[in-house]
């Protein structure tokens, strides 16, 4: 074999490889880095100035977000996922050690990622609730115009537009929230408009600006409301909010200890000042009650607010999550996989060792079949033959649209004898192994009897017909010596024989 030869063969065994392989992307790590466009404007609105209690002294600024890309990713087509971090609407930002962990690390399983800073600040010495309400609104609204956002840039970024997600810690948690659920201009807070307020201390008397509509902003025709959220310890206004029709997938994950945002019903900060809101547990409460299933929740008892090893976002170890933060990644990880993946399934019937596989998958646009004896193949719906009867693991990968991916593996029984579940033989032949003829004996003459020899491949090599016959011979003189199988036909009944040639 000549260096070009081999070359050519080493391409297309190549070639076949990455055509076929596995790749588990969005939850396996794929790549090893991630590439970081820092401070992405996203759109701009007005910021209240320090000291946060006069709600008409605002500023007109930026808003930014920092987005990471899977390194050297050639696929255009990819979920998004904006996180918003903790702070309580008074500090925080964009580069809180578990956003960045959380934007890394989904990005090099194959996500686009974005940690964003929003609009804070809000007085809790005077009119807390007033301000609190405010603040949690201008959140509210940031987050939607990120969203927003990245649909708008999706060919930019090479982004799905129909799949962007939405994470949230405490303060982000509210923001996520009540976007999928705060979706009605009804549903908008009062204390949003025009309030005549009196602070404690001097100038006195005020009048809030209105925060104006849900979206506001850049890029209005698109929408900002996700695709689905993960609320870390988070919590909403009411629980009325949520409707029957607020079908968003969610995933709750809450301490049930947590003193900061209420698990139950409760004064955030543990402040009594404030109004309650209502935490994980009675969002899920709420959601069982309208039969609304497209949910998952991990409560933790004893374990308080941030309990995957951060205080305020940042590491409280100073080198990373604890216990808690792998398993809690982990459910991140399957849980927004399963918002887009492909739903791998299929059928299959057989005719002696010959399997007819039946693809039923959803939304699958490639396949890799392992049939479970050392072969493969990427037909959608293939035929294989096997080379002896027995049990094997059939194993069906998919990819979809943005190489999201399922699998499923069943187990297949091939048995040499009777393709027809409770036919027993009626018949005897002989000898078996045979050198040159197979005699046959029933057990009465029948009007048509046929013998078809196959080769292993499925090949059918001879065929012969018998009529009105009670004892036959079928010639295998001039065969080369190997296993072959027989098929056996009479009174509408067929039967499957291996045969060894000597």
């Amino acid at each position: 074999m000549n260096f070009k030869t081999t070359l050519t063969l080493f391409a297309i065994m190549f070639f076949n490889w990455t055509l076929i392989a596995q790749d588990y992307r969005y939850t396996e790590t794929l790549f090893s880095s991630s590439v970081i466009t820092d401070n992405v404007v996203y759109g701009t609105a007005p910021f209240i100035n320090d000291p946060y209690d006069i709600e008409n002294n605002t500023t007109v600024d930026d808003l930014k977000m920092d987005i990471y890309l899977p390194q050297g990713d050639t696929n255009a087509n990819r979920p998004a996922i904006i996180f918003a971090h903790a702070g309580g609407f008074i500090l925080g930002n964009k580069n809180h050690d578990d956003m960045m962990a959380f934007c890394d690390s989904l990005s090099k399983k194959g996500y686009v990622t974005a940690t964003i800073d929003y609009r804070q600040g809000f007085n809790l010495i005077s009119n807390a609730n007033l301000h609190s309400i405010r603040a949690v609104y201008r959140g509210f609204q940031d987050g939607r115009t990120a969203i927003r956002y990245m649909r708008a840039n999706a060919d930019t970024f090479g982004i799905d537009p129909g799949k962007i997600y939405f994470v949230g810690s405490s303060a982000g948690s509210f923001i996520g929230l009540h976007s999928i659920y705060l979706n009605d201009s009804s549903e908008i807070p009062a204390e949003t408009g025009v309030v005549n307020y009196t602070n404690l201390t001097y100038p006195f008397n005020h009048t809030t600006p209105d925060l104006g509509a849900l979206d506001i902003g850049d890029n209005l025709s698109y929408n900002g409301e996700p695709d689905a959220v993960v609320s870390l310890w988070g919590a909403i206004q009411n629980t009325d909010l949520i409707s029957p029709d607020n079908d968003k997938p969610v995933l709750l994950v809450h301490g049930e200890d947590d003193l900061i945002v209420p698990f139950e019903i409760g004064y955030p900060f543990s402040y009594p000042v404030l109004d309650d809101v209502y935490g994980s547990n009675e969002i899920n409460s709420r959601l069982d009650n309208l039969g609304l299933t497209n949910k998952d929740t991990y409560f933790v008892p004893g374990e308080g607010h941030e309990f995957y090893g951060v205080i305020n976002g940042n590491w409280s170890n100073g080198v990373g999550g604890n216990a808690y933060w792998d398993i809690i990644f982990d459910k991140i990880t399957n849980f927004l996989w399963l918002q887009h993946k492909p739903i791998a399934n299929f059928d299959y019937s057989n005719n002696g060792l010959t399997v007819n596989f039946t693809d039923l998958s959803v939304t699958a646009i490639s396949w890799l079949w392992d049939f479970g004896d050392g072969t493969t193949g990427t037909d959608q719906s293939p035929s294989h033959t096997y080379a002896v009867e027995g049990n094997y693991d059939v194993k069906l990968y998919i990819e979809n649209d943005i190489l999201s991916w399922d699998e499923i593996t069943k187990t297949i029984e091939l048995k040499i004898l009777s393709l027809n579940d409770n036919v027993q033989l009626d018949f005897s032949y002989y000898p078996n192994p045979a050198n040159d003829i197979i005699n046959f004996t029933f057990e009465k003459t029948y009007p048509l009897i046929t013998l078809k020899l196959y080769n292993l491949s499925g090949q059918l090599i001879r065929e012969s017909e018998f009529l009105n016959s009670s004892q036959v011979e079928f010639k295998l003189n001039d065969l080369p010596q190997n296993v072959y199988l027989m098929k056996v036909e009479k009174d509408n009944k067929l039967f499957s024989l291996k045969v060894v040639k000597n």
